[in-house]
C-alpha cells in the first residue's frame, strides 16, 4: 500500500504542475524557458525571503525590548495555520474533486484510502513551499537573535513539518463532507460553487468558535504585563498551537521531547481519524461530481439573443458570464477578491471578542500627525496583498483558449477589446478595496475623506496591475489546455500578479519611510495615487502603440 501511495503521489503531483504544451513547442522553448523560470523562481524566493527577514528582524527586536519575544513564535505559527487553512480550501477542492486525473484514477483498482492519502500528500507538498517562506525564515531569524541552541533548530524542523498538517486535514475534511452530497444534485456546476462557499463559511464559523475567549479586560492586562504573557493568549487559537510553542520554547530536553511527541502523536491521531472518515465519503463525492449534471437543451430565445445592446455592456457581460458560470474560473479568479479580505480579518480578529466585542478605536485625531502615515500605508499594503489573489486579467486571454483568435476577426478594435477584458479585473479590485475599507472603518473610526482617498489610490494601483497583467497574458498566452483547471493552476503567468503586488508594497513602504517625516498622510497618499495614475497612462499608451505586436501569439 505504501508503494502505491508514493507512486500515486508522484503521478498526481506531476499532473497538477505539468506544463500542458505541445511536444514541439516544449522542445523548442525548453532550454530558454527553464533558465528564465529558474531565474524568476530564485528572484521571487529571495524577494519574499528578504521581506520576511526584514519584517521578522524588526518585530523580534521590538518584542525583546518588552520581554515578549516568545509572542513572535505564537504569531508566526498562527499565521501559518490561518494561511494554510484558507489556501488549502481551494487546493483541496481542486485536487480532490475537480482534477482531470479523477477520470483515469477512479476506474483503477485503487482503494479510496490510497487515493485520499496520495492527494493529501500533494496538498501538503504544495503548502510546504509557502511554509518555507512564511515560517522557516522568521523562525531561523528568531533563533539567531535569541541565541537559541541546537535543540531549538531540531524542534523547529519537526514543528514546521508537522504543524501545517492539521490545517490541511481540517480543510480537506470539510470539503469531503460537503462534496459527499454531490450525487444528489442535478446541476454540477452550481453545486461546485455552493460547495466552495459552504466550506468557506464553515471555516469562518470554526475560526470564531476556536477563537472564542471569555478573558476579562483585567485578566488581559495581567497576562500582557507578564513576561511573554501574550503567548498564553494564543495557545487556544488553534489545535496543537500550544504544543508547537512549547516545543520551541522549553529549555529542558525532557520537556522538549515530550511536547514534540505530543505534537506528532496528536497530528497522527487526527490524520488517522481523517483517513477513516475520508475513505467513507470520498467516492460518494468523486463519482457524484463526475456523473451529476444533466445536459438539457435550451430553446433559443430569438428576442433575447438578437436584442440590441451596448457593445461595452455585451462584451464585459460576456467576460463576467464566463467567470461566473465556470466553477474553476469563479473560485480561482473571482471568489478570492471577495472572501480573502473577509476571511483574513475574521481569522485575525476572531479572538478579539468577549467584553471588548463591538469596540472601535478612535484615531481621527491622529490623521494630521506624521504617525498616522503608517495607518494609511498599512491599509494600502493590505489592499495590495489581496490584489495578488485576483487573476482575472492575468488569464483574460488564456481563458478563451483556442477561441481567442476570434478577437482578431470580430469588428471591434483590439484596444477596445483589451479595455473590455480588464474591466472585470478593475471591478473586482474596486469591490475588494471597498470591502477592505468597510472592515477598516468598522474597526477604526477614520474620516470619510481619508478613506475615500485611500480607496481611490488602491483602485488606481489595481487598474495599473490589470493592464500589466493582460500584457503578460498576451505575451505568454496559454491557449492549449484540456481543462479549465490548467488555466489557473498550470499557468506560470499567475506569478506576475504576486510579483506586482509585492513590488507595489515595497514602493509604498519606501515612499512612506523617505517622505513620512516631511509630509502628512493626505499628501503622501495623494502623491502615490498621482504616481500610479501616470504609470497607468504610460502602460496603456504602450499597449495602444504596440497592440498589433502584442496579438502576434494569438493564432
Amino acid at each position: 500500500m505504501k508503494n502505491k501511495v508514493i507512486s500515486l503521489t508522484k503521478v498526481i503531483f506531476k499532473n497538477s504542475f505539468q506544463n500542458m504544451e505541445t511536444a514541439k513547442s516544449a522542445n523548442e522553448r525548453k532550454n530558454k524557458k527553464s533558465k528564465s523560470m529558474i531565474i524568476l523562481y530564485i528572484f521571487v524566493f529571495l524577494y519574499l525571503a528578504g521581506i520576511m527577514g526584514v519584517f521578522s528582524n524588526g518585530l523580534i527586536k521590538e518584542l525583546m525590548a518588552i520581554n515578549q519575544e516568545q509572542m513572535f513564535l505564537g504569531l508566526i505559527l498562527l499565521v501559518i495555520a490561518g494561511f494554510v487553512l484558507i489556501q488549502s480550501i481551494f487546493s483541496a477542492i481542486n485536487i480532490l474533486y475537480y482534477s482531470k486525473d479523477n477520470e483515469y484514477i477512479l476506474p483503477l483498482p485503487i482503494k479510496p484510502s490510497q487515493i485520499i492519502a496520495a492527494k493529501t500528500n500533494v496538498l501538503l507538498i504544495t503548502e510546504y513551499f509557502i511554509v518555507a517562506i512564511i515560517g522557516l525564515i522568521p523562525l531561523v531569524i528568531y533563533g539567531v537573535l535569541t541565541s537559541a541552541n541546537v535543540l531549538y533548530y531540531v524542534s523547529m524542523v519537526i514543528v514546521l513539518i508537522t504543524f501545517p498538517i492539521i490545517p490541511v486535514l481540517i480543510s480537506s475534511l470539510l470539503v469531503l463532507i460537503v462534496m459527499s452530497f454531490a450525487k444528489f444534485t442535478k446541476n454540477r456546476n452550481r453545486f461546485q460553487l455552493i460547495a466552495t462557499i459552504l466550506v468557506l463559511v464553515a471555516v469562518c464559523i470554526l475560526s470564531f468558535t476556536v477563537g472564542d475567549s471569555s478573558t476579562t479586560p483585567e485578566e488581559l492586562v495581567g497576562m500582557v504585563t507578564q513576561a511573554n504573557g501574550l503567548v498564553e493568549m494564543l495557545r487556544g487559537a488553534f489545535p496543537t498551537l500550544g504544543m508547537a510553542i512549547d516545543s520551541l520554547t522549553n529549555v529542558s530536553l525532557g520537556n522538549q521531547i515530550l511536547n514534540l511527541f505530543l505534537l506528532v502523536a496528536t497530528t497522527a491521531a487526527i490524520y488517522f481519524i481523517y483517513m477513516l472518515i475520508g475513505q467513507k465519503l470520498y467516492l460518494k463525492g468523486a463519482v457524484g461530481n463526475l456523473s451529476s449534471g444533466k445536459k438539457t437543451k435550451k430553446k433559443l430565445d430569438e428576442t433575447k439573443a438578437f436584442k440590441k445592446s451596448l457593445l461595452t455592456k455585451t462584451y464585459v457581460g460576456k467576460e463576467f458570464k464566463t467567470l461566473l458560470r465556470n466553477p474553476v474560473f469563479f473560485m480561482q479568479c473571482v471568489l478570492p477578491a471577495i472572501l480573502f479580505p473577509i476571511l483574513m480579518i475574521v481569522v485575525t480578529f476572531a479572538g478579539m471578542r468577549g467584553e471588548q466585542n463591538g469596540t472601535t478605536v478612535d484615531v481621527t485625531s491622529m490623521i494630521t500627525n506624521k504617525t498616522s502615515v503608517y495607518l494609511g500605508i498599512g491599509i494600502l499594503c493590505a489592499i495590495q496583498f489581496f490584489l495578488m489573489f485576483i487573476y482575472i486579467s492575468a488569464t483574460a486571454i488564456s481563458r478563451d483558449g483556442q477561441n481567442a483568435v476570434f478577437m482578431k476577426y470580430i469588428p471591434v478594435p483590439l484596444m477596445k477589446q483589451i479595455d473590455y477584458k480588464v474591466m472585470p479585473n478593475i471591478i473586482m479590485t474596486t469591490i475588494m478595496s471597498v470591502i477592505t475599507i468597510i472592515i477598516v472603518e468598522y474597526l477604526f473610526r477614520l474620516p470619510i475623506i481619508y478613506l475615500l482617498l485611500i480607496t481611490i489610490a488602491g483602485i488606481i494601483m489595481g487598474v495599473l496591475q490589470s493592464y500589466i497583467s493582460i500584457i503578460v497574458d498576451l505575451k505568454k498566452p496559454k491557449l492549449e489546455w484540456s481543462s479549465e483547471y490548467a488555466v489557473v493552476k498550470q499557468n506560470m503567468n499567475l506569478i506576475f500578479p504576486v510579483l506586482f503586488s509585492l513590488l507595489n508594497i515595497t514602493v509604498i513602504i519606501i515612499l512612506s519611510v523617505i517622505l513620512g517625516n516631511f509630509i502628512n498622510s493626505y499628501i503622501l497618499i495623494t502623491m502615490i495615487a498621482i504616481i500610479y495614475l501616470l504609470l497607468t497612462m504610460v502602460v496603456r499608451n504602450y499597449i495602444q502603440k504596440n497592440v498589433n505586436k502584442l496579438f502576434q501569439k494569438i493564432y
